[in-house]
């Protein structure tokens, strides 16, 4: 575990910490993206968004550390120790070998912590410590790569801006059960009356569709950590292009949409063994 994190210099091992498994997720999430102008257009089908920028919300994420110590005299101070290492000014450097890479984070607030050992008994103590970290600028871990490096013989069938995910090392686990839901009708004028059972609606015209969620539930595999970044920052650039993305199914049929948020993002394994991620791409369609 030595060398594994080290934050402004300090390797937390000297302190008794480490990650523990699951707990350094958040690093790698794609940021949100902040809500484009919109209009719902009554007469028109899906939605009217204003495409020709992006921008993205600040990123909060949450890292679990694990702390132990032989007596409870140095588990004190090793805890006064990484208490005062996140009250230093500034951004706390943070770099996670496992990832090869230095994140730039802000402290927000311990959100958990679990104690077990006691204090007044002799014997190892140990905690679970959950730390809130801000990423002002979601940005600074991409580069600007745009086509990814993965030629896998299997193809996923699915393409984003006429790439088959297949090229990003991606597996789909679904797709079809958002992709292919009917759309919500938009619905028409609708009059409730206090002093009048039920609602009159006006149902004199043939109703526009609604837009959907997409929801893309994504398998990523990397031989290597330099093929996983390129194909990471090219997914992340190609979601978040100036324009409309271009979901195509088998059958041709292209659905138009926006990225909005990954989510149910887990590693599913160290990557020293193998890269294998698991997340959600939430799309909104226009």
């Amino acid at each position: 575990m030595i060398g594994a994190v080290i934050i402004d210099g300090t390797d937390i091992s000297t302190m008794g910490m480490f990650i523990v498994k699951g707990g350094d997720n958040g690093f790698l999430v794609f940021p949100e993206r902040k809500e484009p102008l919109t209009n719902d257009w009554f007469e028109e089908d899906g939605l009217d968004v204003d495409l020709s920028e992006v921008f993205f919300e600040a990123k909060k994420l949450s890292v679990k550390f694990y702390l132990t110590a032989a007596d409870a005299t140095t588990f004190k101070a090793r805890l006064t120790s990484f208490a005062t290492l996140l009250f230093q000014p500034g951004y706390r450097q943070i770099y996670v070998r496992e990832f090869d890479k230095t994140f730039s984070l802000r402290f927000k607030e311990i959100s958990d912590y679990k104690h077990s050992g006691g204090l007044a008994k002799s014997g190892k103590k140990s905690g679970f410590v959950t730390v809130e970290f801000m990423m002002d600028d979601p940005l600074a871990i991409y580069n600007a790569t745009l086509l990814p490096v993965t030629t896998r013989p299997n193809l996923s069938r699915i393409k984003l801006n006429g790439l088959d995910l297949s090229r990003f090392g991606i597996v789909i686990q679904d797709v079809y059960s958002s992709a292919l839901r009917i759309r919500s009708p938009k619905a028409g004028l609708a009059l409730n009356f206090e002093r009048r059972t039920g609602i009159l609606t006006d149902l004199d015209f043939i109703p526009k569709k609604a837009g959907r969620q997409i929801t893309i539930a994504c398998t990523m595999l990397a031989d290597s950590l330099s093929e996983f970044y390129s194909n990471y920052n090219a997914l992340f650039n190609q979601l978040t292009i100036t324009q409309a993305l271009d979901i195509e199914l088998p059958t041709t049929e292209v659905i138009n949409c926006y990225y909005k948020r990954m989510d149910d993002f887990s590693k599913e394994m160290a990557f020293g063994t193998r890269i294998k991620l698991k997340f959600n791409l939430i799309l909104i369609e226009l």
